[in-house]
């Protein structure tokens, strides 16, 4: 007998009011919402939920109230909007999304745990929950919700009408789709009290009715919310897109106009390299005169950086032509092993001095010839590409000391490259925030963000500056590259000079003009001097030079260039959970 009264005692216990929440081990000691129907239609709710985590550490709670009901296959719009969330009096962090046709409340700081007792008042106005009958208007509101995952001890809720007006009250409790009554009362004929009968175990709720006079609240309707991607094409986001390009556009377009747009002197004078001029308005024409020598003696590689504001591997090939037409050193071809095989190529450097040379043709010179007096160019693959970083920096060095270029082509690119780099992604991590929080405009803004970035990343090439004298330099570049690009036009000058065609061809090589320059040759029926710098497999025929040369510069750019490959990873009855409102909520 004492074994089964001692049962019981157990059992009765693990049920106690206290114990609703065994399994979540965690309470909602006490739910209270207030309710007040607006003169405009709009419901006022404010909700204070009391809750003790006991030992528990969480984050907070989340409130799922329905914003689509369906009934009979129609649906039913309302609108939640949060007006304010308070933790235990204060202001609390929060998050308001859609999920599932609920609008969830996401109480708590994701960096901060917290235990025991807590108060949350989470303020809301709803709209479109008002119904209207042919002798009547109600509000039929799910107070709690249904879907709490623990019990809650006690519940109650005060609606008040904001004119004179209550006819009936009605209160349920229990499960969805119970019909078991609890307290309800008009205190007057603007206010009505609920509570529940007991607590409310888990996935019960309380629901309440109040019918008033007809036509005294204007019935609200809510049209079926527009998905996130449904805002993003409408019009507004579309016009936000539009005029955030062309600002993108534009402010790249002012940055290149205002920073990037060379200078020039209009008037043609040339020299005065601490001058920097105006700036070169857009759309002006500039005369390009033919030019017999290279401007200033510029050396091929200076030349290459002048034209295109840039270092590039074909500069350093033409340097190395260059230096062998000087007496530098030698180049001689090495005949293919097998049929299919590749030519390579000898270098050899000779006893000249080089006090002459420029900086950059020294370092090239020391690191091509570092092993010996002679390199095989297949040797210099994958080791060499170190080396070539340093020679371009010094020849951009070399550049900028005669004063061509305001700073650093190279220095401002970077810069600009930089920035959008960081715009870009920047931005796209943005997005992806901005997604998950459903704000259109931000989503809008950060593309725009985004689409400014890669302008200005493509833009980034334009924005190395040319001052006054530099902009000379060029217009004067671009007449020697006429004089090359139509030689036949001007043979005489080749035939007033014997050794015009060694001089030539390393500019020729840097226009890219090194076939029409050979096929110009034999046209003229002029025969190059045999060239002592390079050493061929066969005999000497002008346009067979020319597809060596050709032959060579992409042996050397391919081989001084190369990198180690590296591998990575990579309106019927009603009840209990009936009416608006509803939902429930958790913990996290």
């Amino acid at each position: 007998m004492k074994r089964i009264l001692f049962f019981i005692f157990i059992t009765l216990f693990l049920v106690s009011p206290s114990s609703v929440s065994a399994d979540e081990g965690w309470v909602i000691n006490k739910f209270d919402s207030n309710i007040n129907i607006e003169k405009s239609g709009e419901v006022v709710v404010s909700e204070k939920i009391d809750v003790d985590f006991n030992t528990l550490s969480k984050h907070g709670i989340y409130r799922d109230i329905p914003y689509v009901y369906e009934k009979d296959g129609n649906k039913t719009y309302t609108e939640i909007q949060v007006q304010n969330i308070l933790q235990n009096g204060r202001k609390a962090k929060y998050k308001v999304s859609l999920i599932d046709g609920y609008t969830r409340i996401k109480i708590g700081d994701a960096d901060k745990t917290i235990s025991g007792t807590n108060t949350y008042e989470i303020n809301y106005i709803a709209r479109g929950v008002l119904r209207g009958f042919p002798d009547h208007d109600e509000l039929y509101w799910n107070v709690t919700g249904n879907n709490w995952p623990v019990g809650i001890n006690s519940a109650s809720s005060t609606v008040n009408l904001s004119v004179d007006g209550i006819i009936k009250t009605i209160c349920y409790q229990g499960y969805s789709g119970s019909l078991g009554e609890c307290a309800s009362k008009i205190e007057n004929n603007r206010h009505a009290y609920f509570e529940s009968d007991g607590p409310l175990l888990e996935a019960k709720g309380m629901t309440v009715a109040v019918s008033y006079k007809k036509g005294l609240i204007p019935i609200l309707k809510v049209e079926k919310p527009k998905t996130f991607w449904e805002k993003f094409i409408d019009r507004p986001s579309l016009y936000t897109l539009a005029f955030l390009f062309f600002f993108g556009i534009g402010t790249v377009f002012h940055l290149w106009n205002k920073n990037g747009r060379d200078y020039w002197f209009g008037s043609g004078v040339f020299g005065m390299k601490d001058d920097l001029g105006s700036a070169k308005p857009i759309g002006a024409h500039e005369t390009t005169v033919v030019e017999f020598t290279p401007p200033e003696n510029l050396r091929p590689a200076e030349i290459g950086v002048l034209i295109d504001e840039k270092a590039d591997t074909l500069d350093v090939v033409s340097t190395i032509i260059d230096l062998a037409t000087r007496g530098y050193l030698t180049i001689t071809e090495i005949d293919k092993k097998w049929l299919f095989g590749k030519t390579d190529y000898s270098l050899k450097k000779l006893n000249k001095p080089d006090e002459e040379l420029l900086s950059y043709e020294k370092l090239l010179l020391n690191k091509l010839f570092l092993g010996g007096s002679t390199v095989i160019i297949s040797s210099l693959k994958n080791t060499f590409y170190d080396d070539l970083k340093k020679v371009k920096q010094a020849l951009y060095e070399d550049v900028v000391s005669k004063n061509p270029f305001q700073t650093n082509p190279e220095k401002t690119r970077e810069k600009y490259i930089g920035g959008a780099i960081l715009m870009i992604f920047s931005s796209v991590f943005a997005i992806g925030w901005a997604i998950s929080s459903e704000i259109v405009f931000f989503v809008d803004l950060c593309i725009g963000v985004l689409f400014s970035g890669l302008v200005l990343l493509i833009f980034s090439r334009f924005m190395p500056r040319r001052t006054a004298y530099g902009r000379e330099m060029y217009r004067k570049v671009k007449g020697y590259r006429l004089f090359i690009d139509k030689a036949e036009t001007h043979r005489q000058k080749f035939f007033e000079k014997k050794n015009l065609f060694n001089e030539v061809l390393p500019y020729a090589i840097v226009f890219g003009l090194t076939g029409k320059f050979a096929a110009a040759m034999k046209d003229m029926g002029l025969k190059a001097p045999q060239t002592g710098w390079y050493s061929g497999t066969h005999p000497f025929v002008m346009t067979n030079f020319e597809s060596s040369m050709s032959s060579f510069s992409n042996s050397l750019s391919s081989a001084i260039a190369s990198t180690p490959s590296s591998s990575g990873c990579f309106s019927g009855g009603g009840s209990s959970g009936g009416g608006f409102g509803g939902g429930g909520g958790g913990s996290w």
